[in-house]
């Protein structure tokens, strides 16, 4: 029997599904921010846009993973155990996904044609060239 009173296979087949829509909603989101993060760069600084943005997602994943480990650490201690169980865990999932949901208070605060370039609905500047110091460091 699964957890919820069903059947393995159902239970099984609830996994899966659950899997399936978190990362197709999880990929929508990375797909849609990566996008609309350089939607006014100009084109002679993209390269180093590029690189703050490579280099703030991967902080983001790890000070996700910290904030996360953190309370977990925090959980255990409360609770005045040494041995982690899977009942530990849930405060650190809220946690993050708390963290995660507030990002919608600056995504309701973008203009409303944010990313109207991106989509052709108002001409954009002509790309040129990129700065030749924009390779350089300094």
């Amino acid at each position: 029997m699964g957890g919820w009173g069903l059947g393995t296979e159902t239970a099984f087949r609830w996994l899966i599904d659950d899997i399936g829509i978190g990362g197709f909603f999880r990929s929508l989101e990375f797909t849609s921010l990566n996008t609309i993060a350089y939607a006014e760069v100009e084109q002679r600084y993209m390269s180093r846009a590029t690189s703050l943005v490579s280099v703030s997602q991967q902080l983001s994943i790890a000070v996700g993973v910290a904030v996360g480990a953190l309370v977990v650490d925090a959980t255990l201690w409360l609770h005045g155990r040494g041995t982690i169980t899977a009942a530990d865990f849930h405060p650190a999932f809220v946690t993050i996904a708390l963290i995660s949901a507030s990002a919608a208070i600056i995504f309701a605060r973008l203009p409303h044609d944010a990313g109207a370039e991106l989509s052709r609905r108002t001409p954009g500047p002509q790309p040129g060239p990129t700065q030749a110091t924009d390779q350089k460091l300094g």
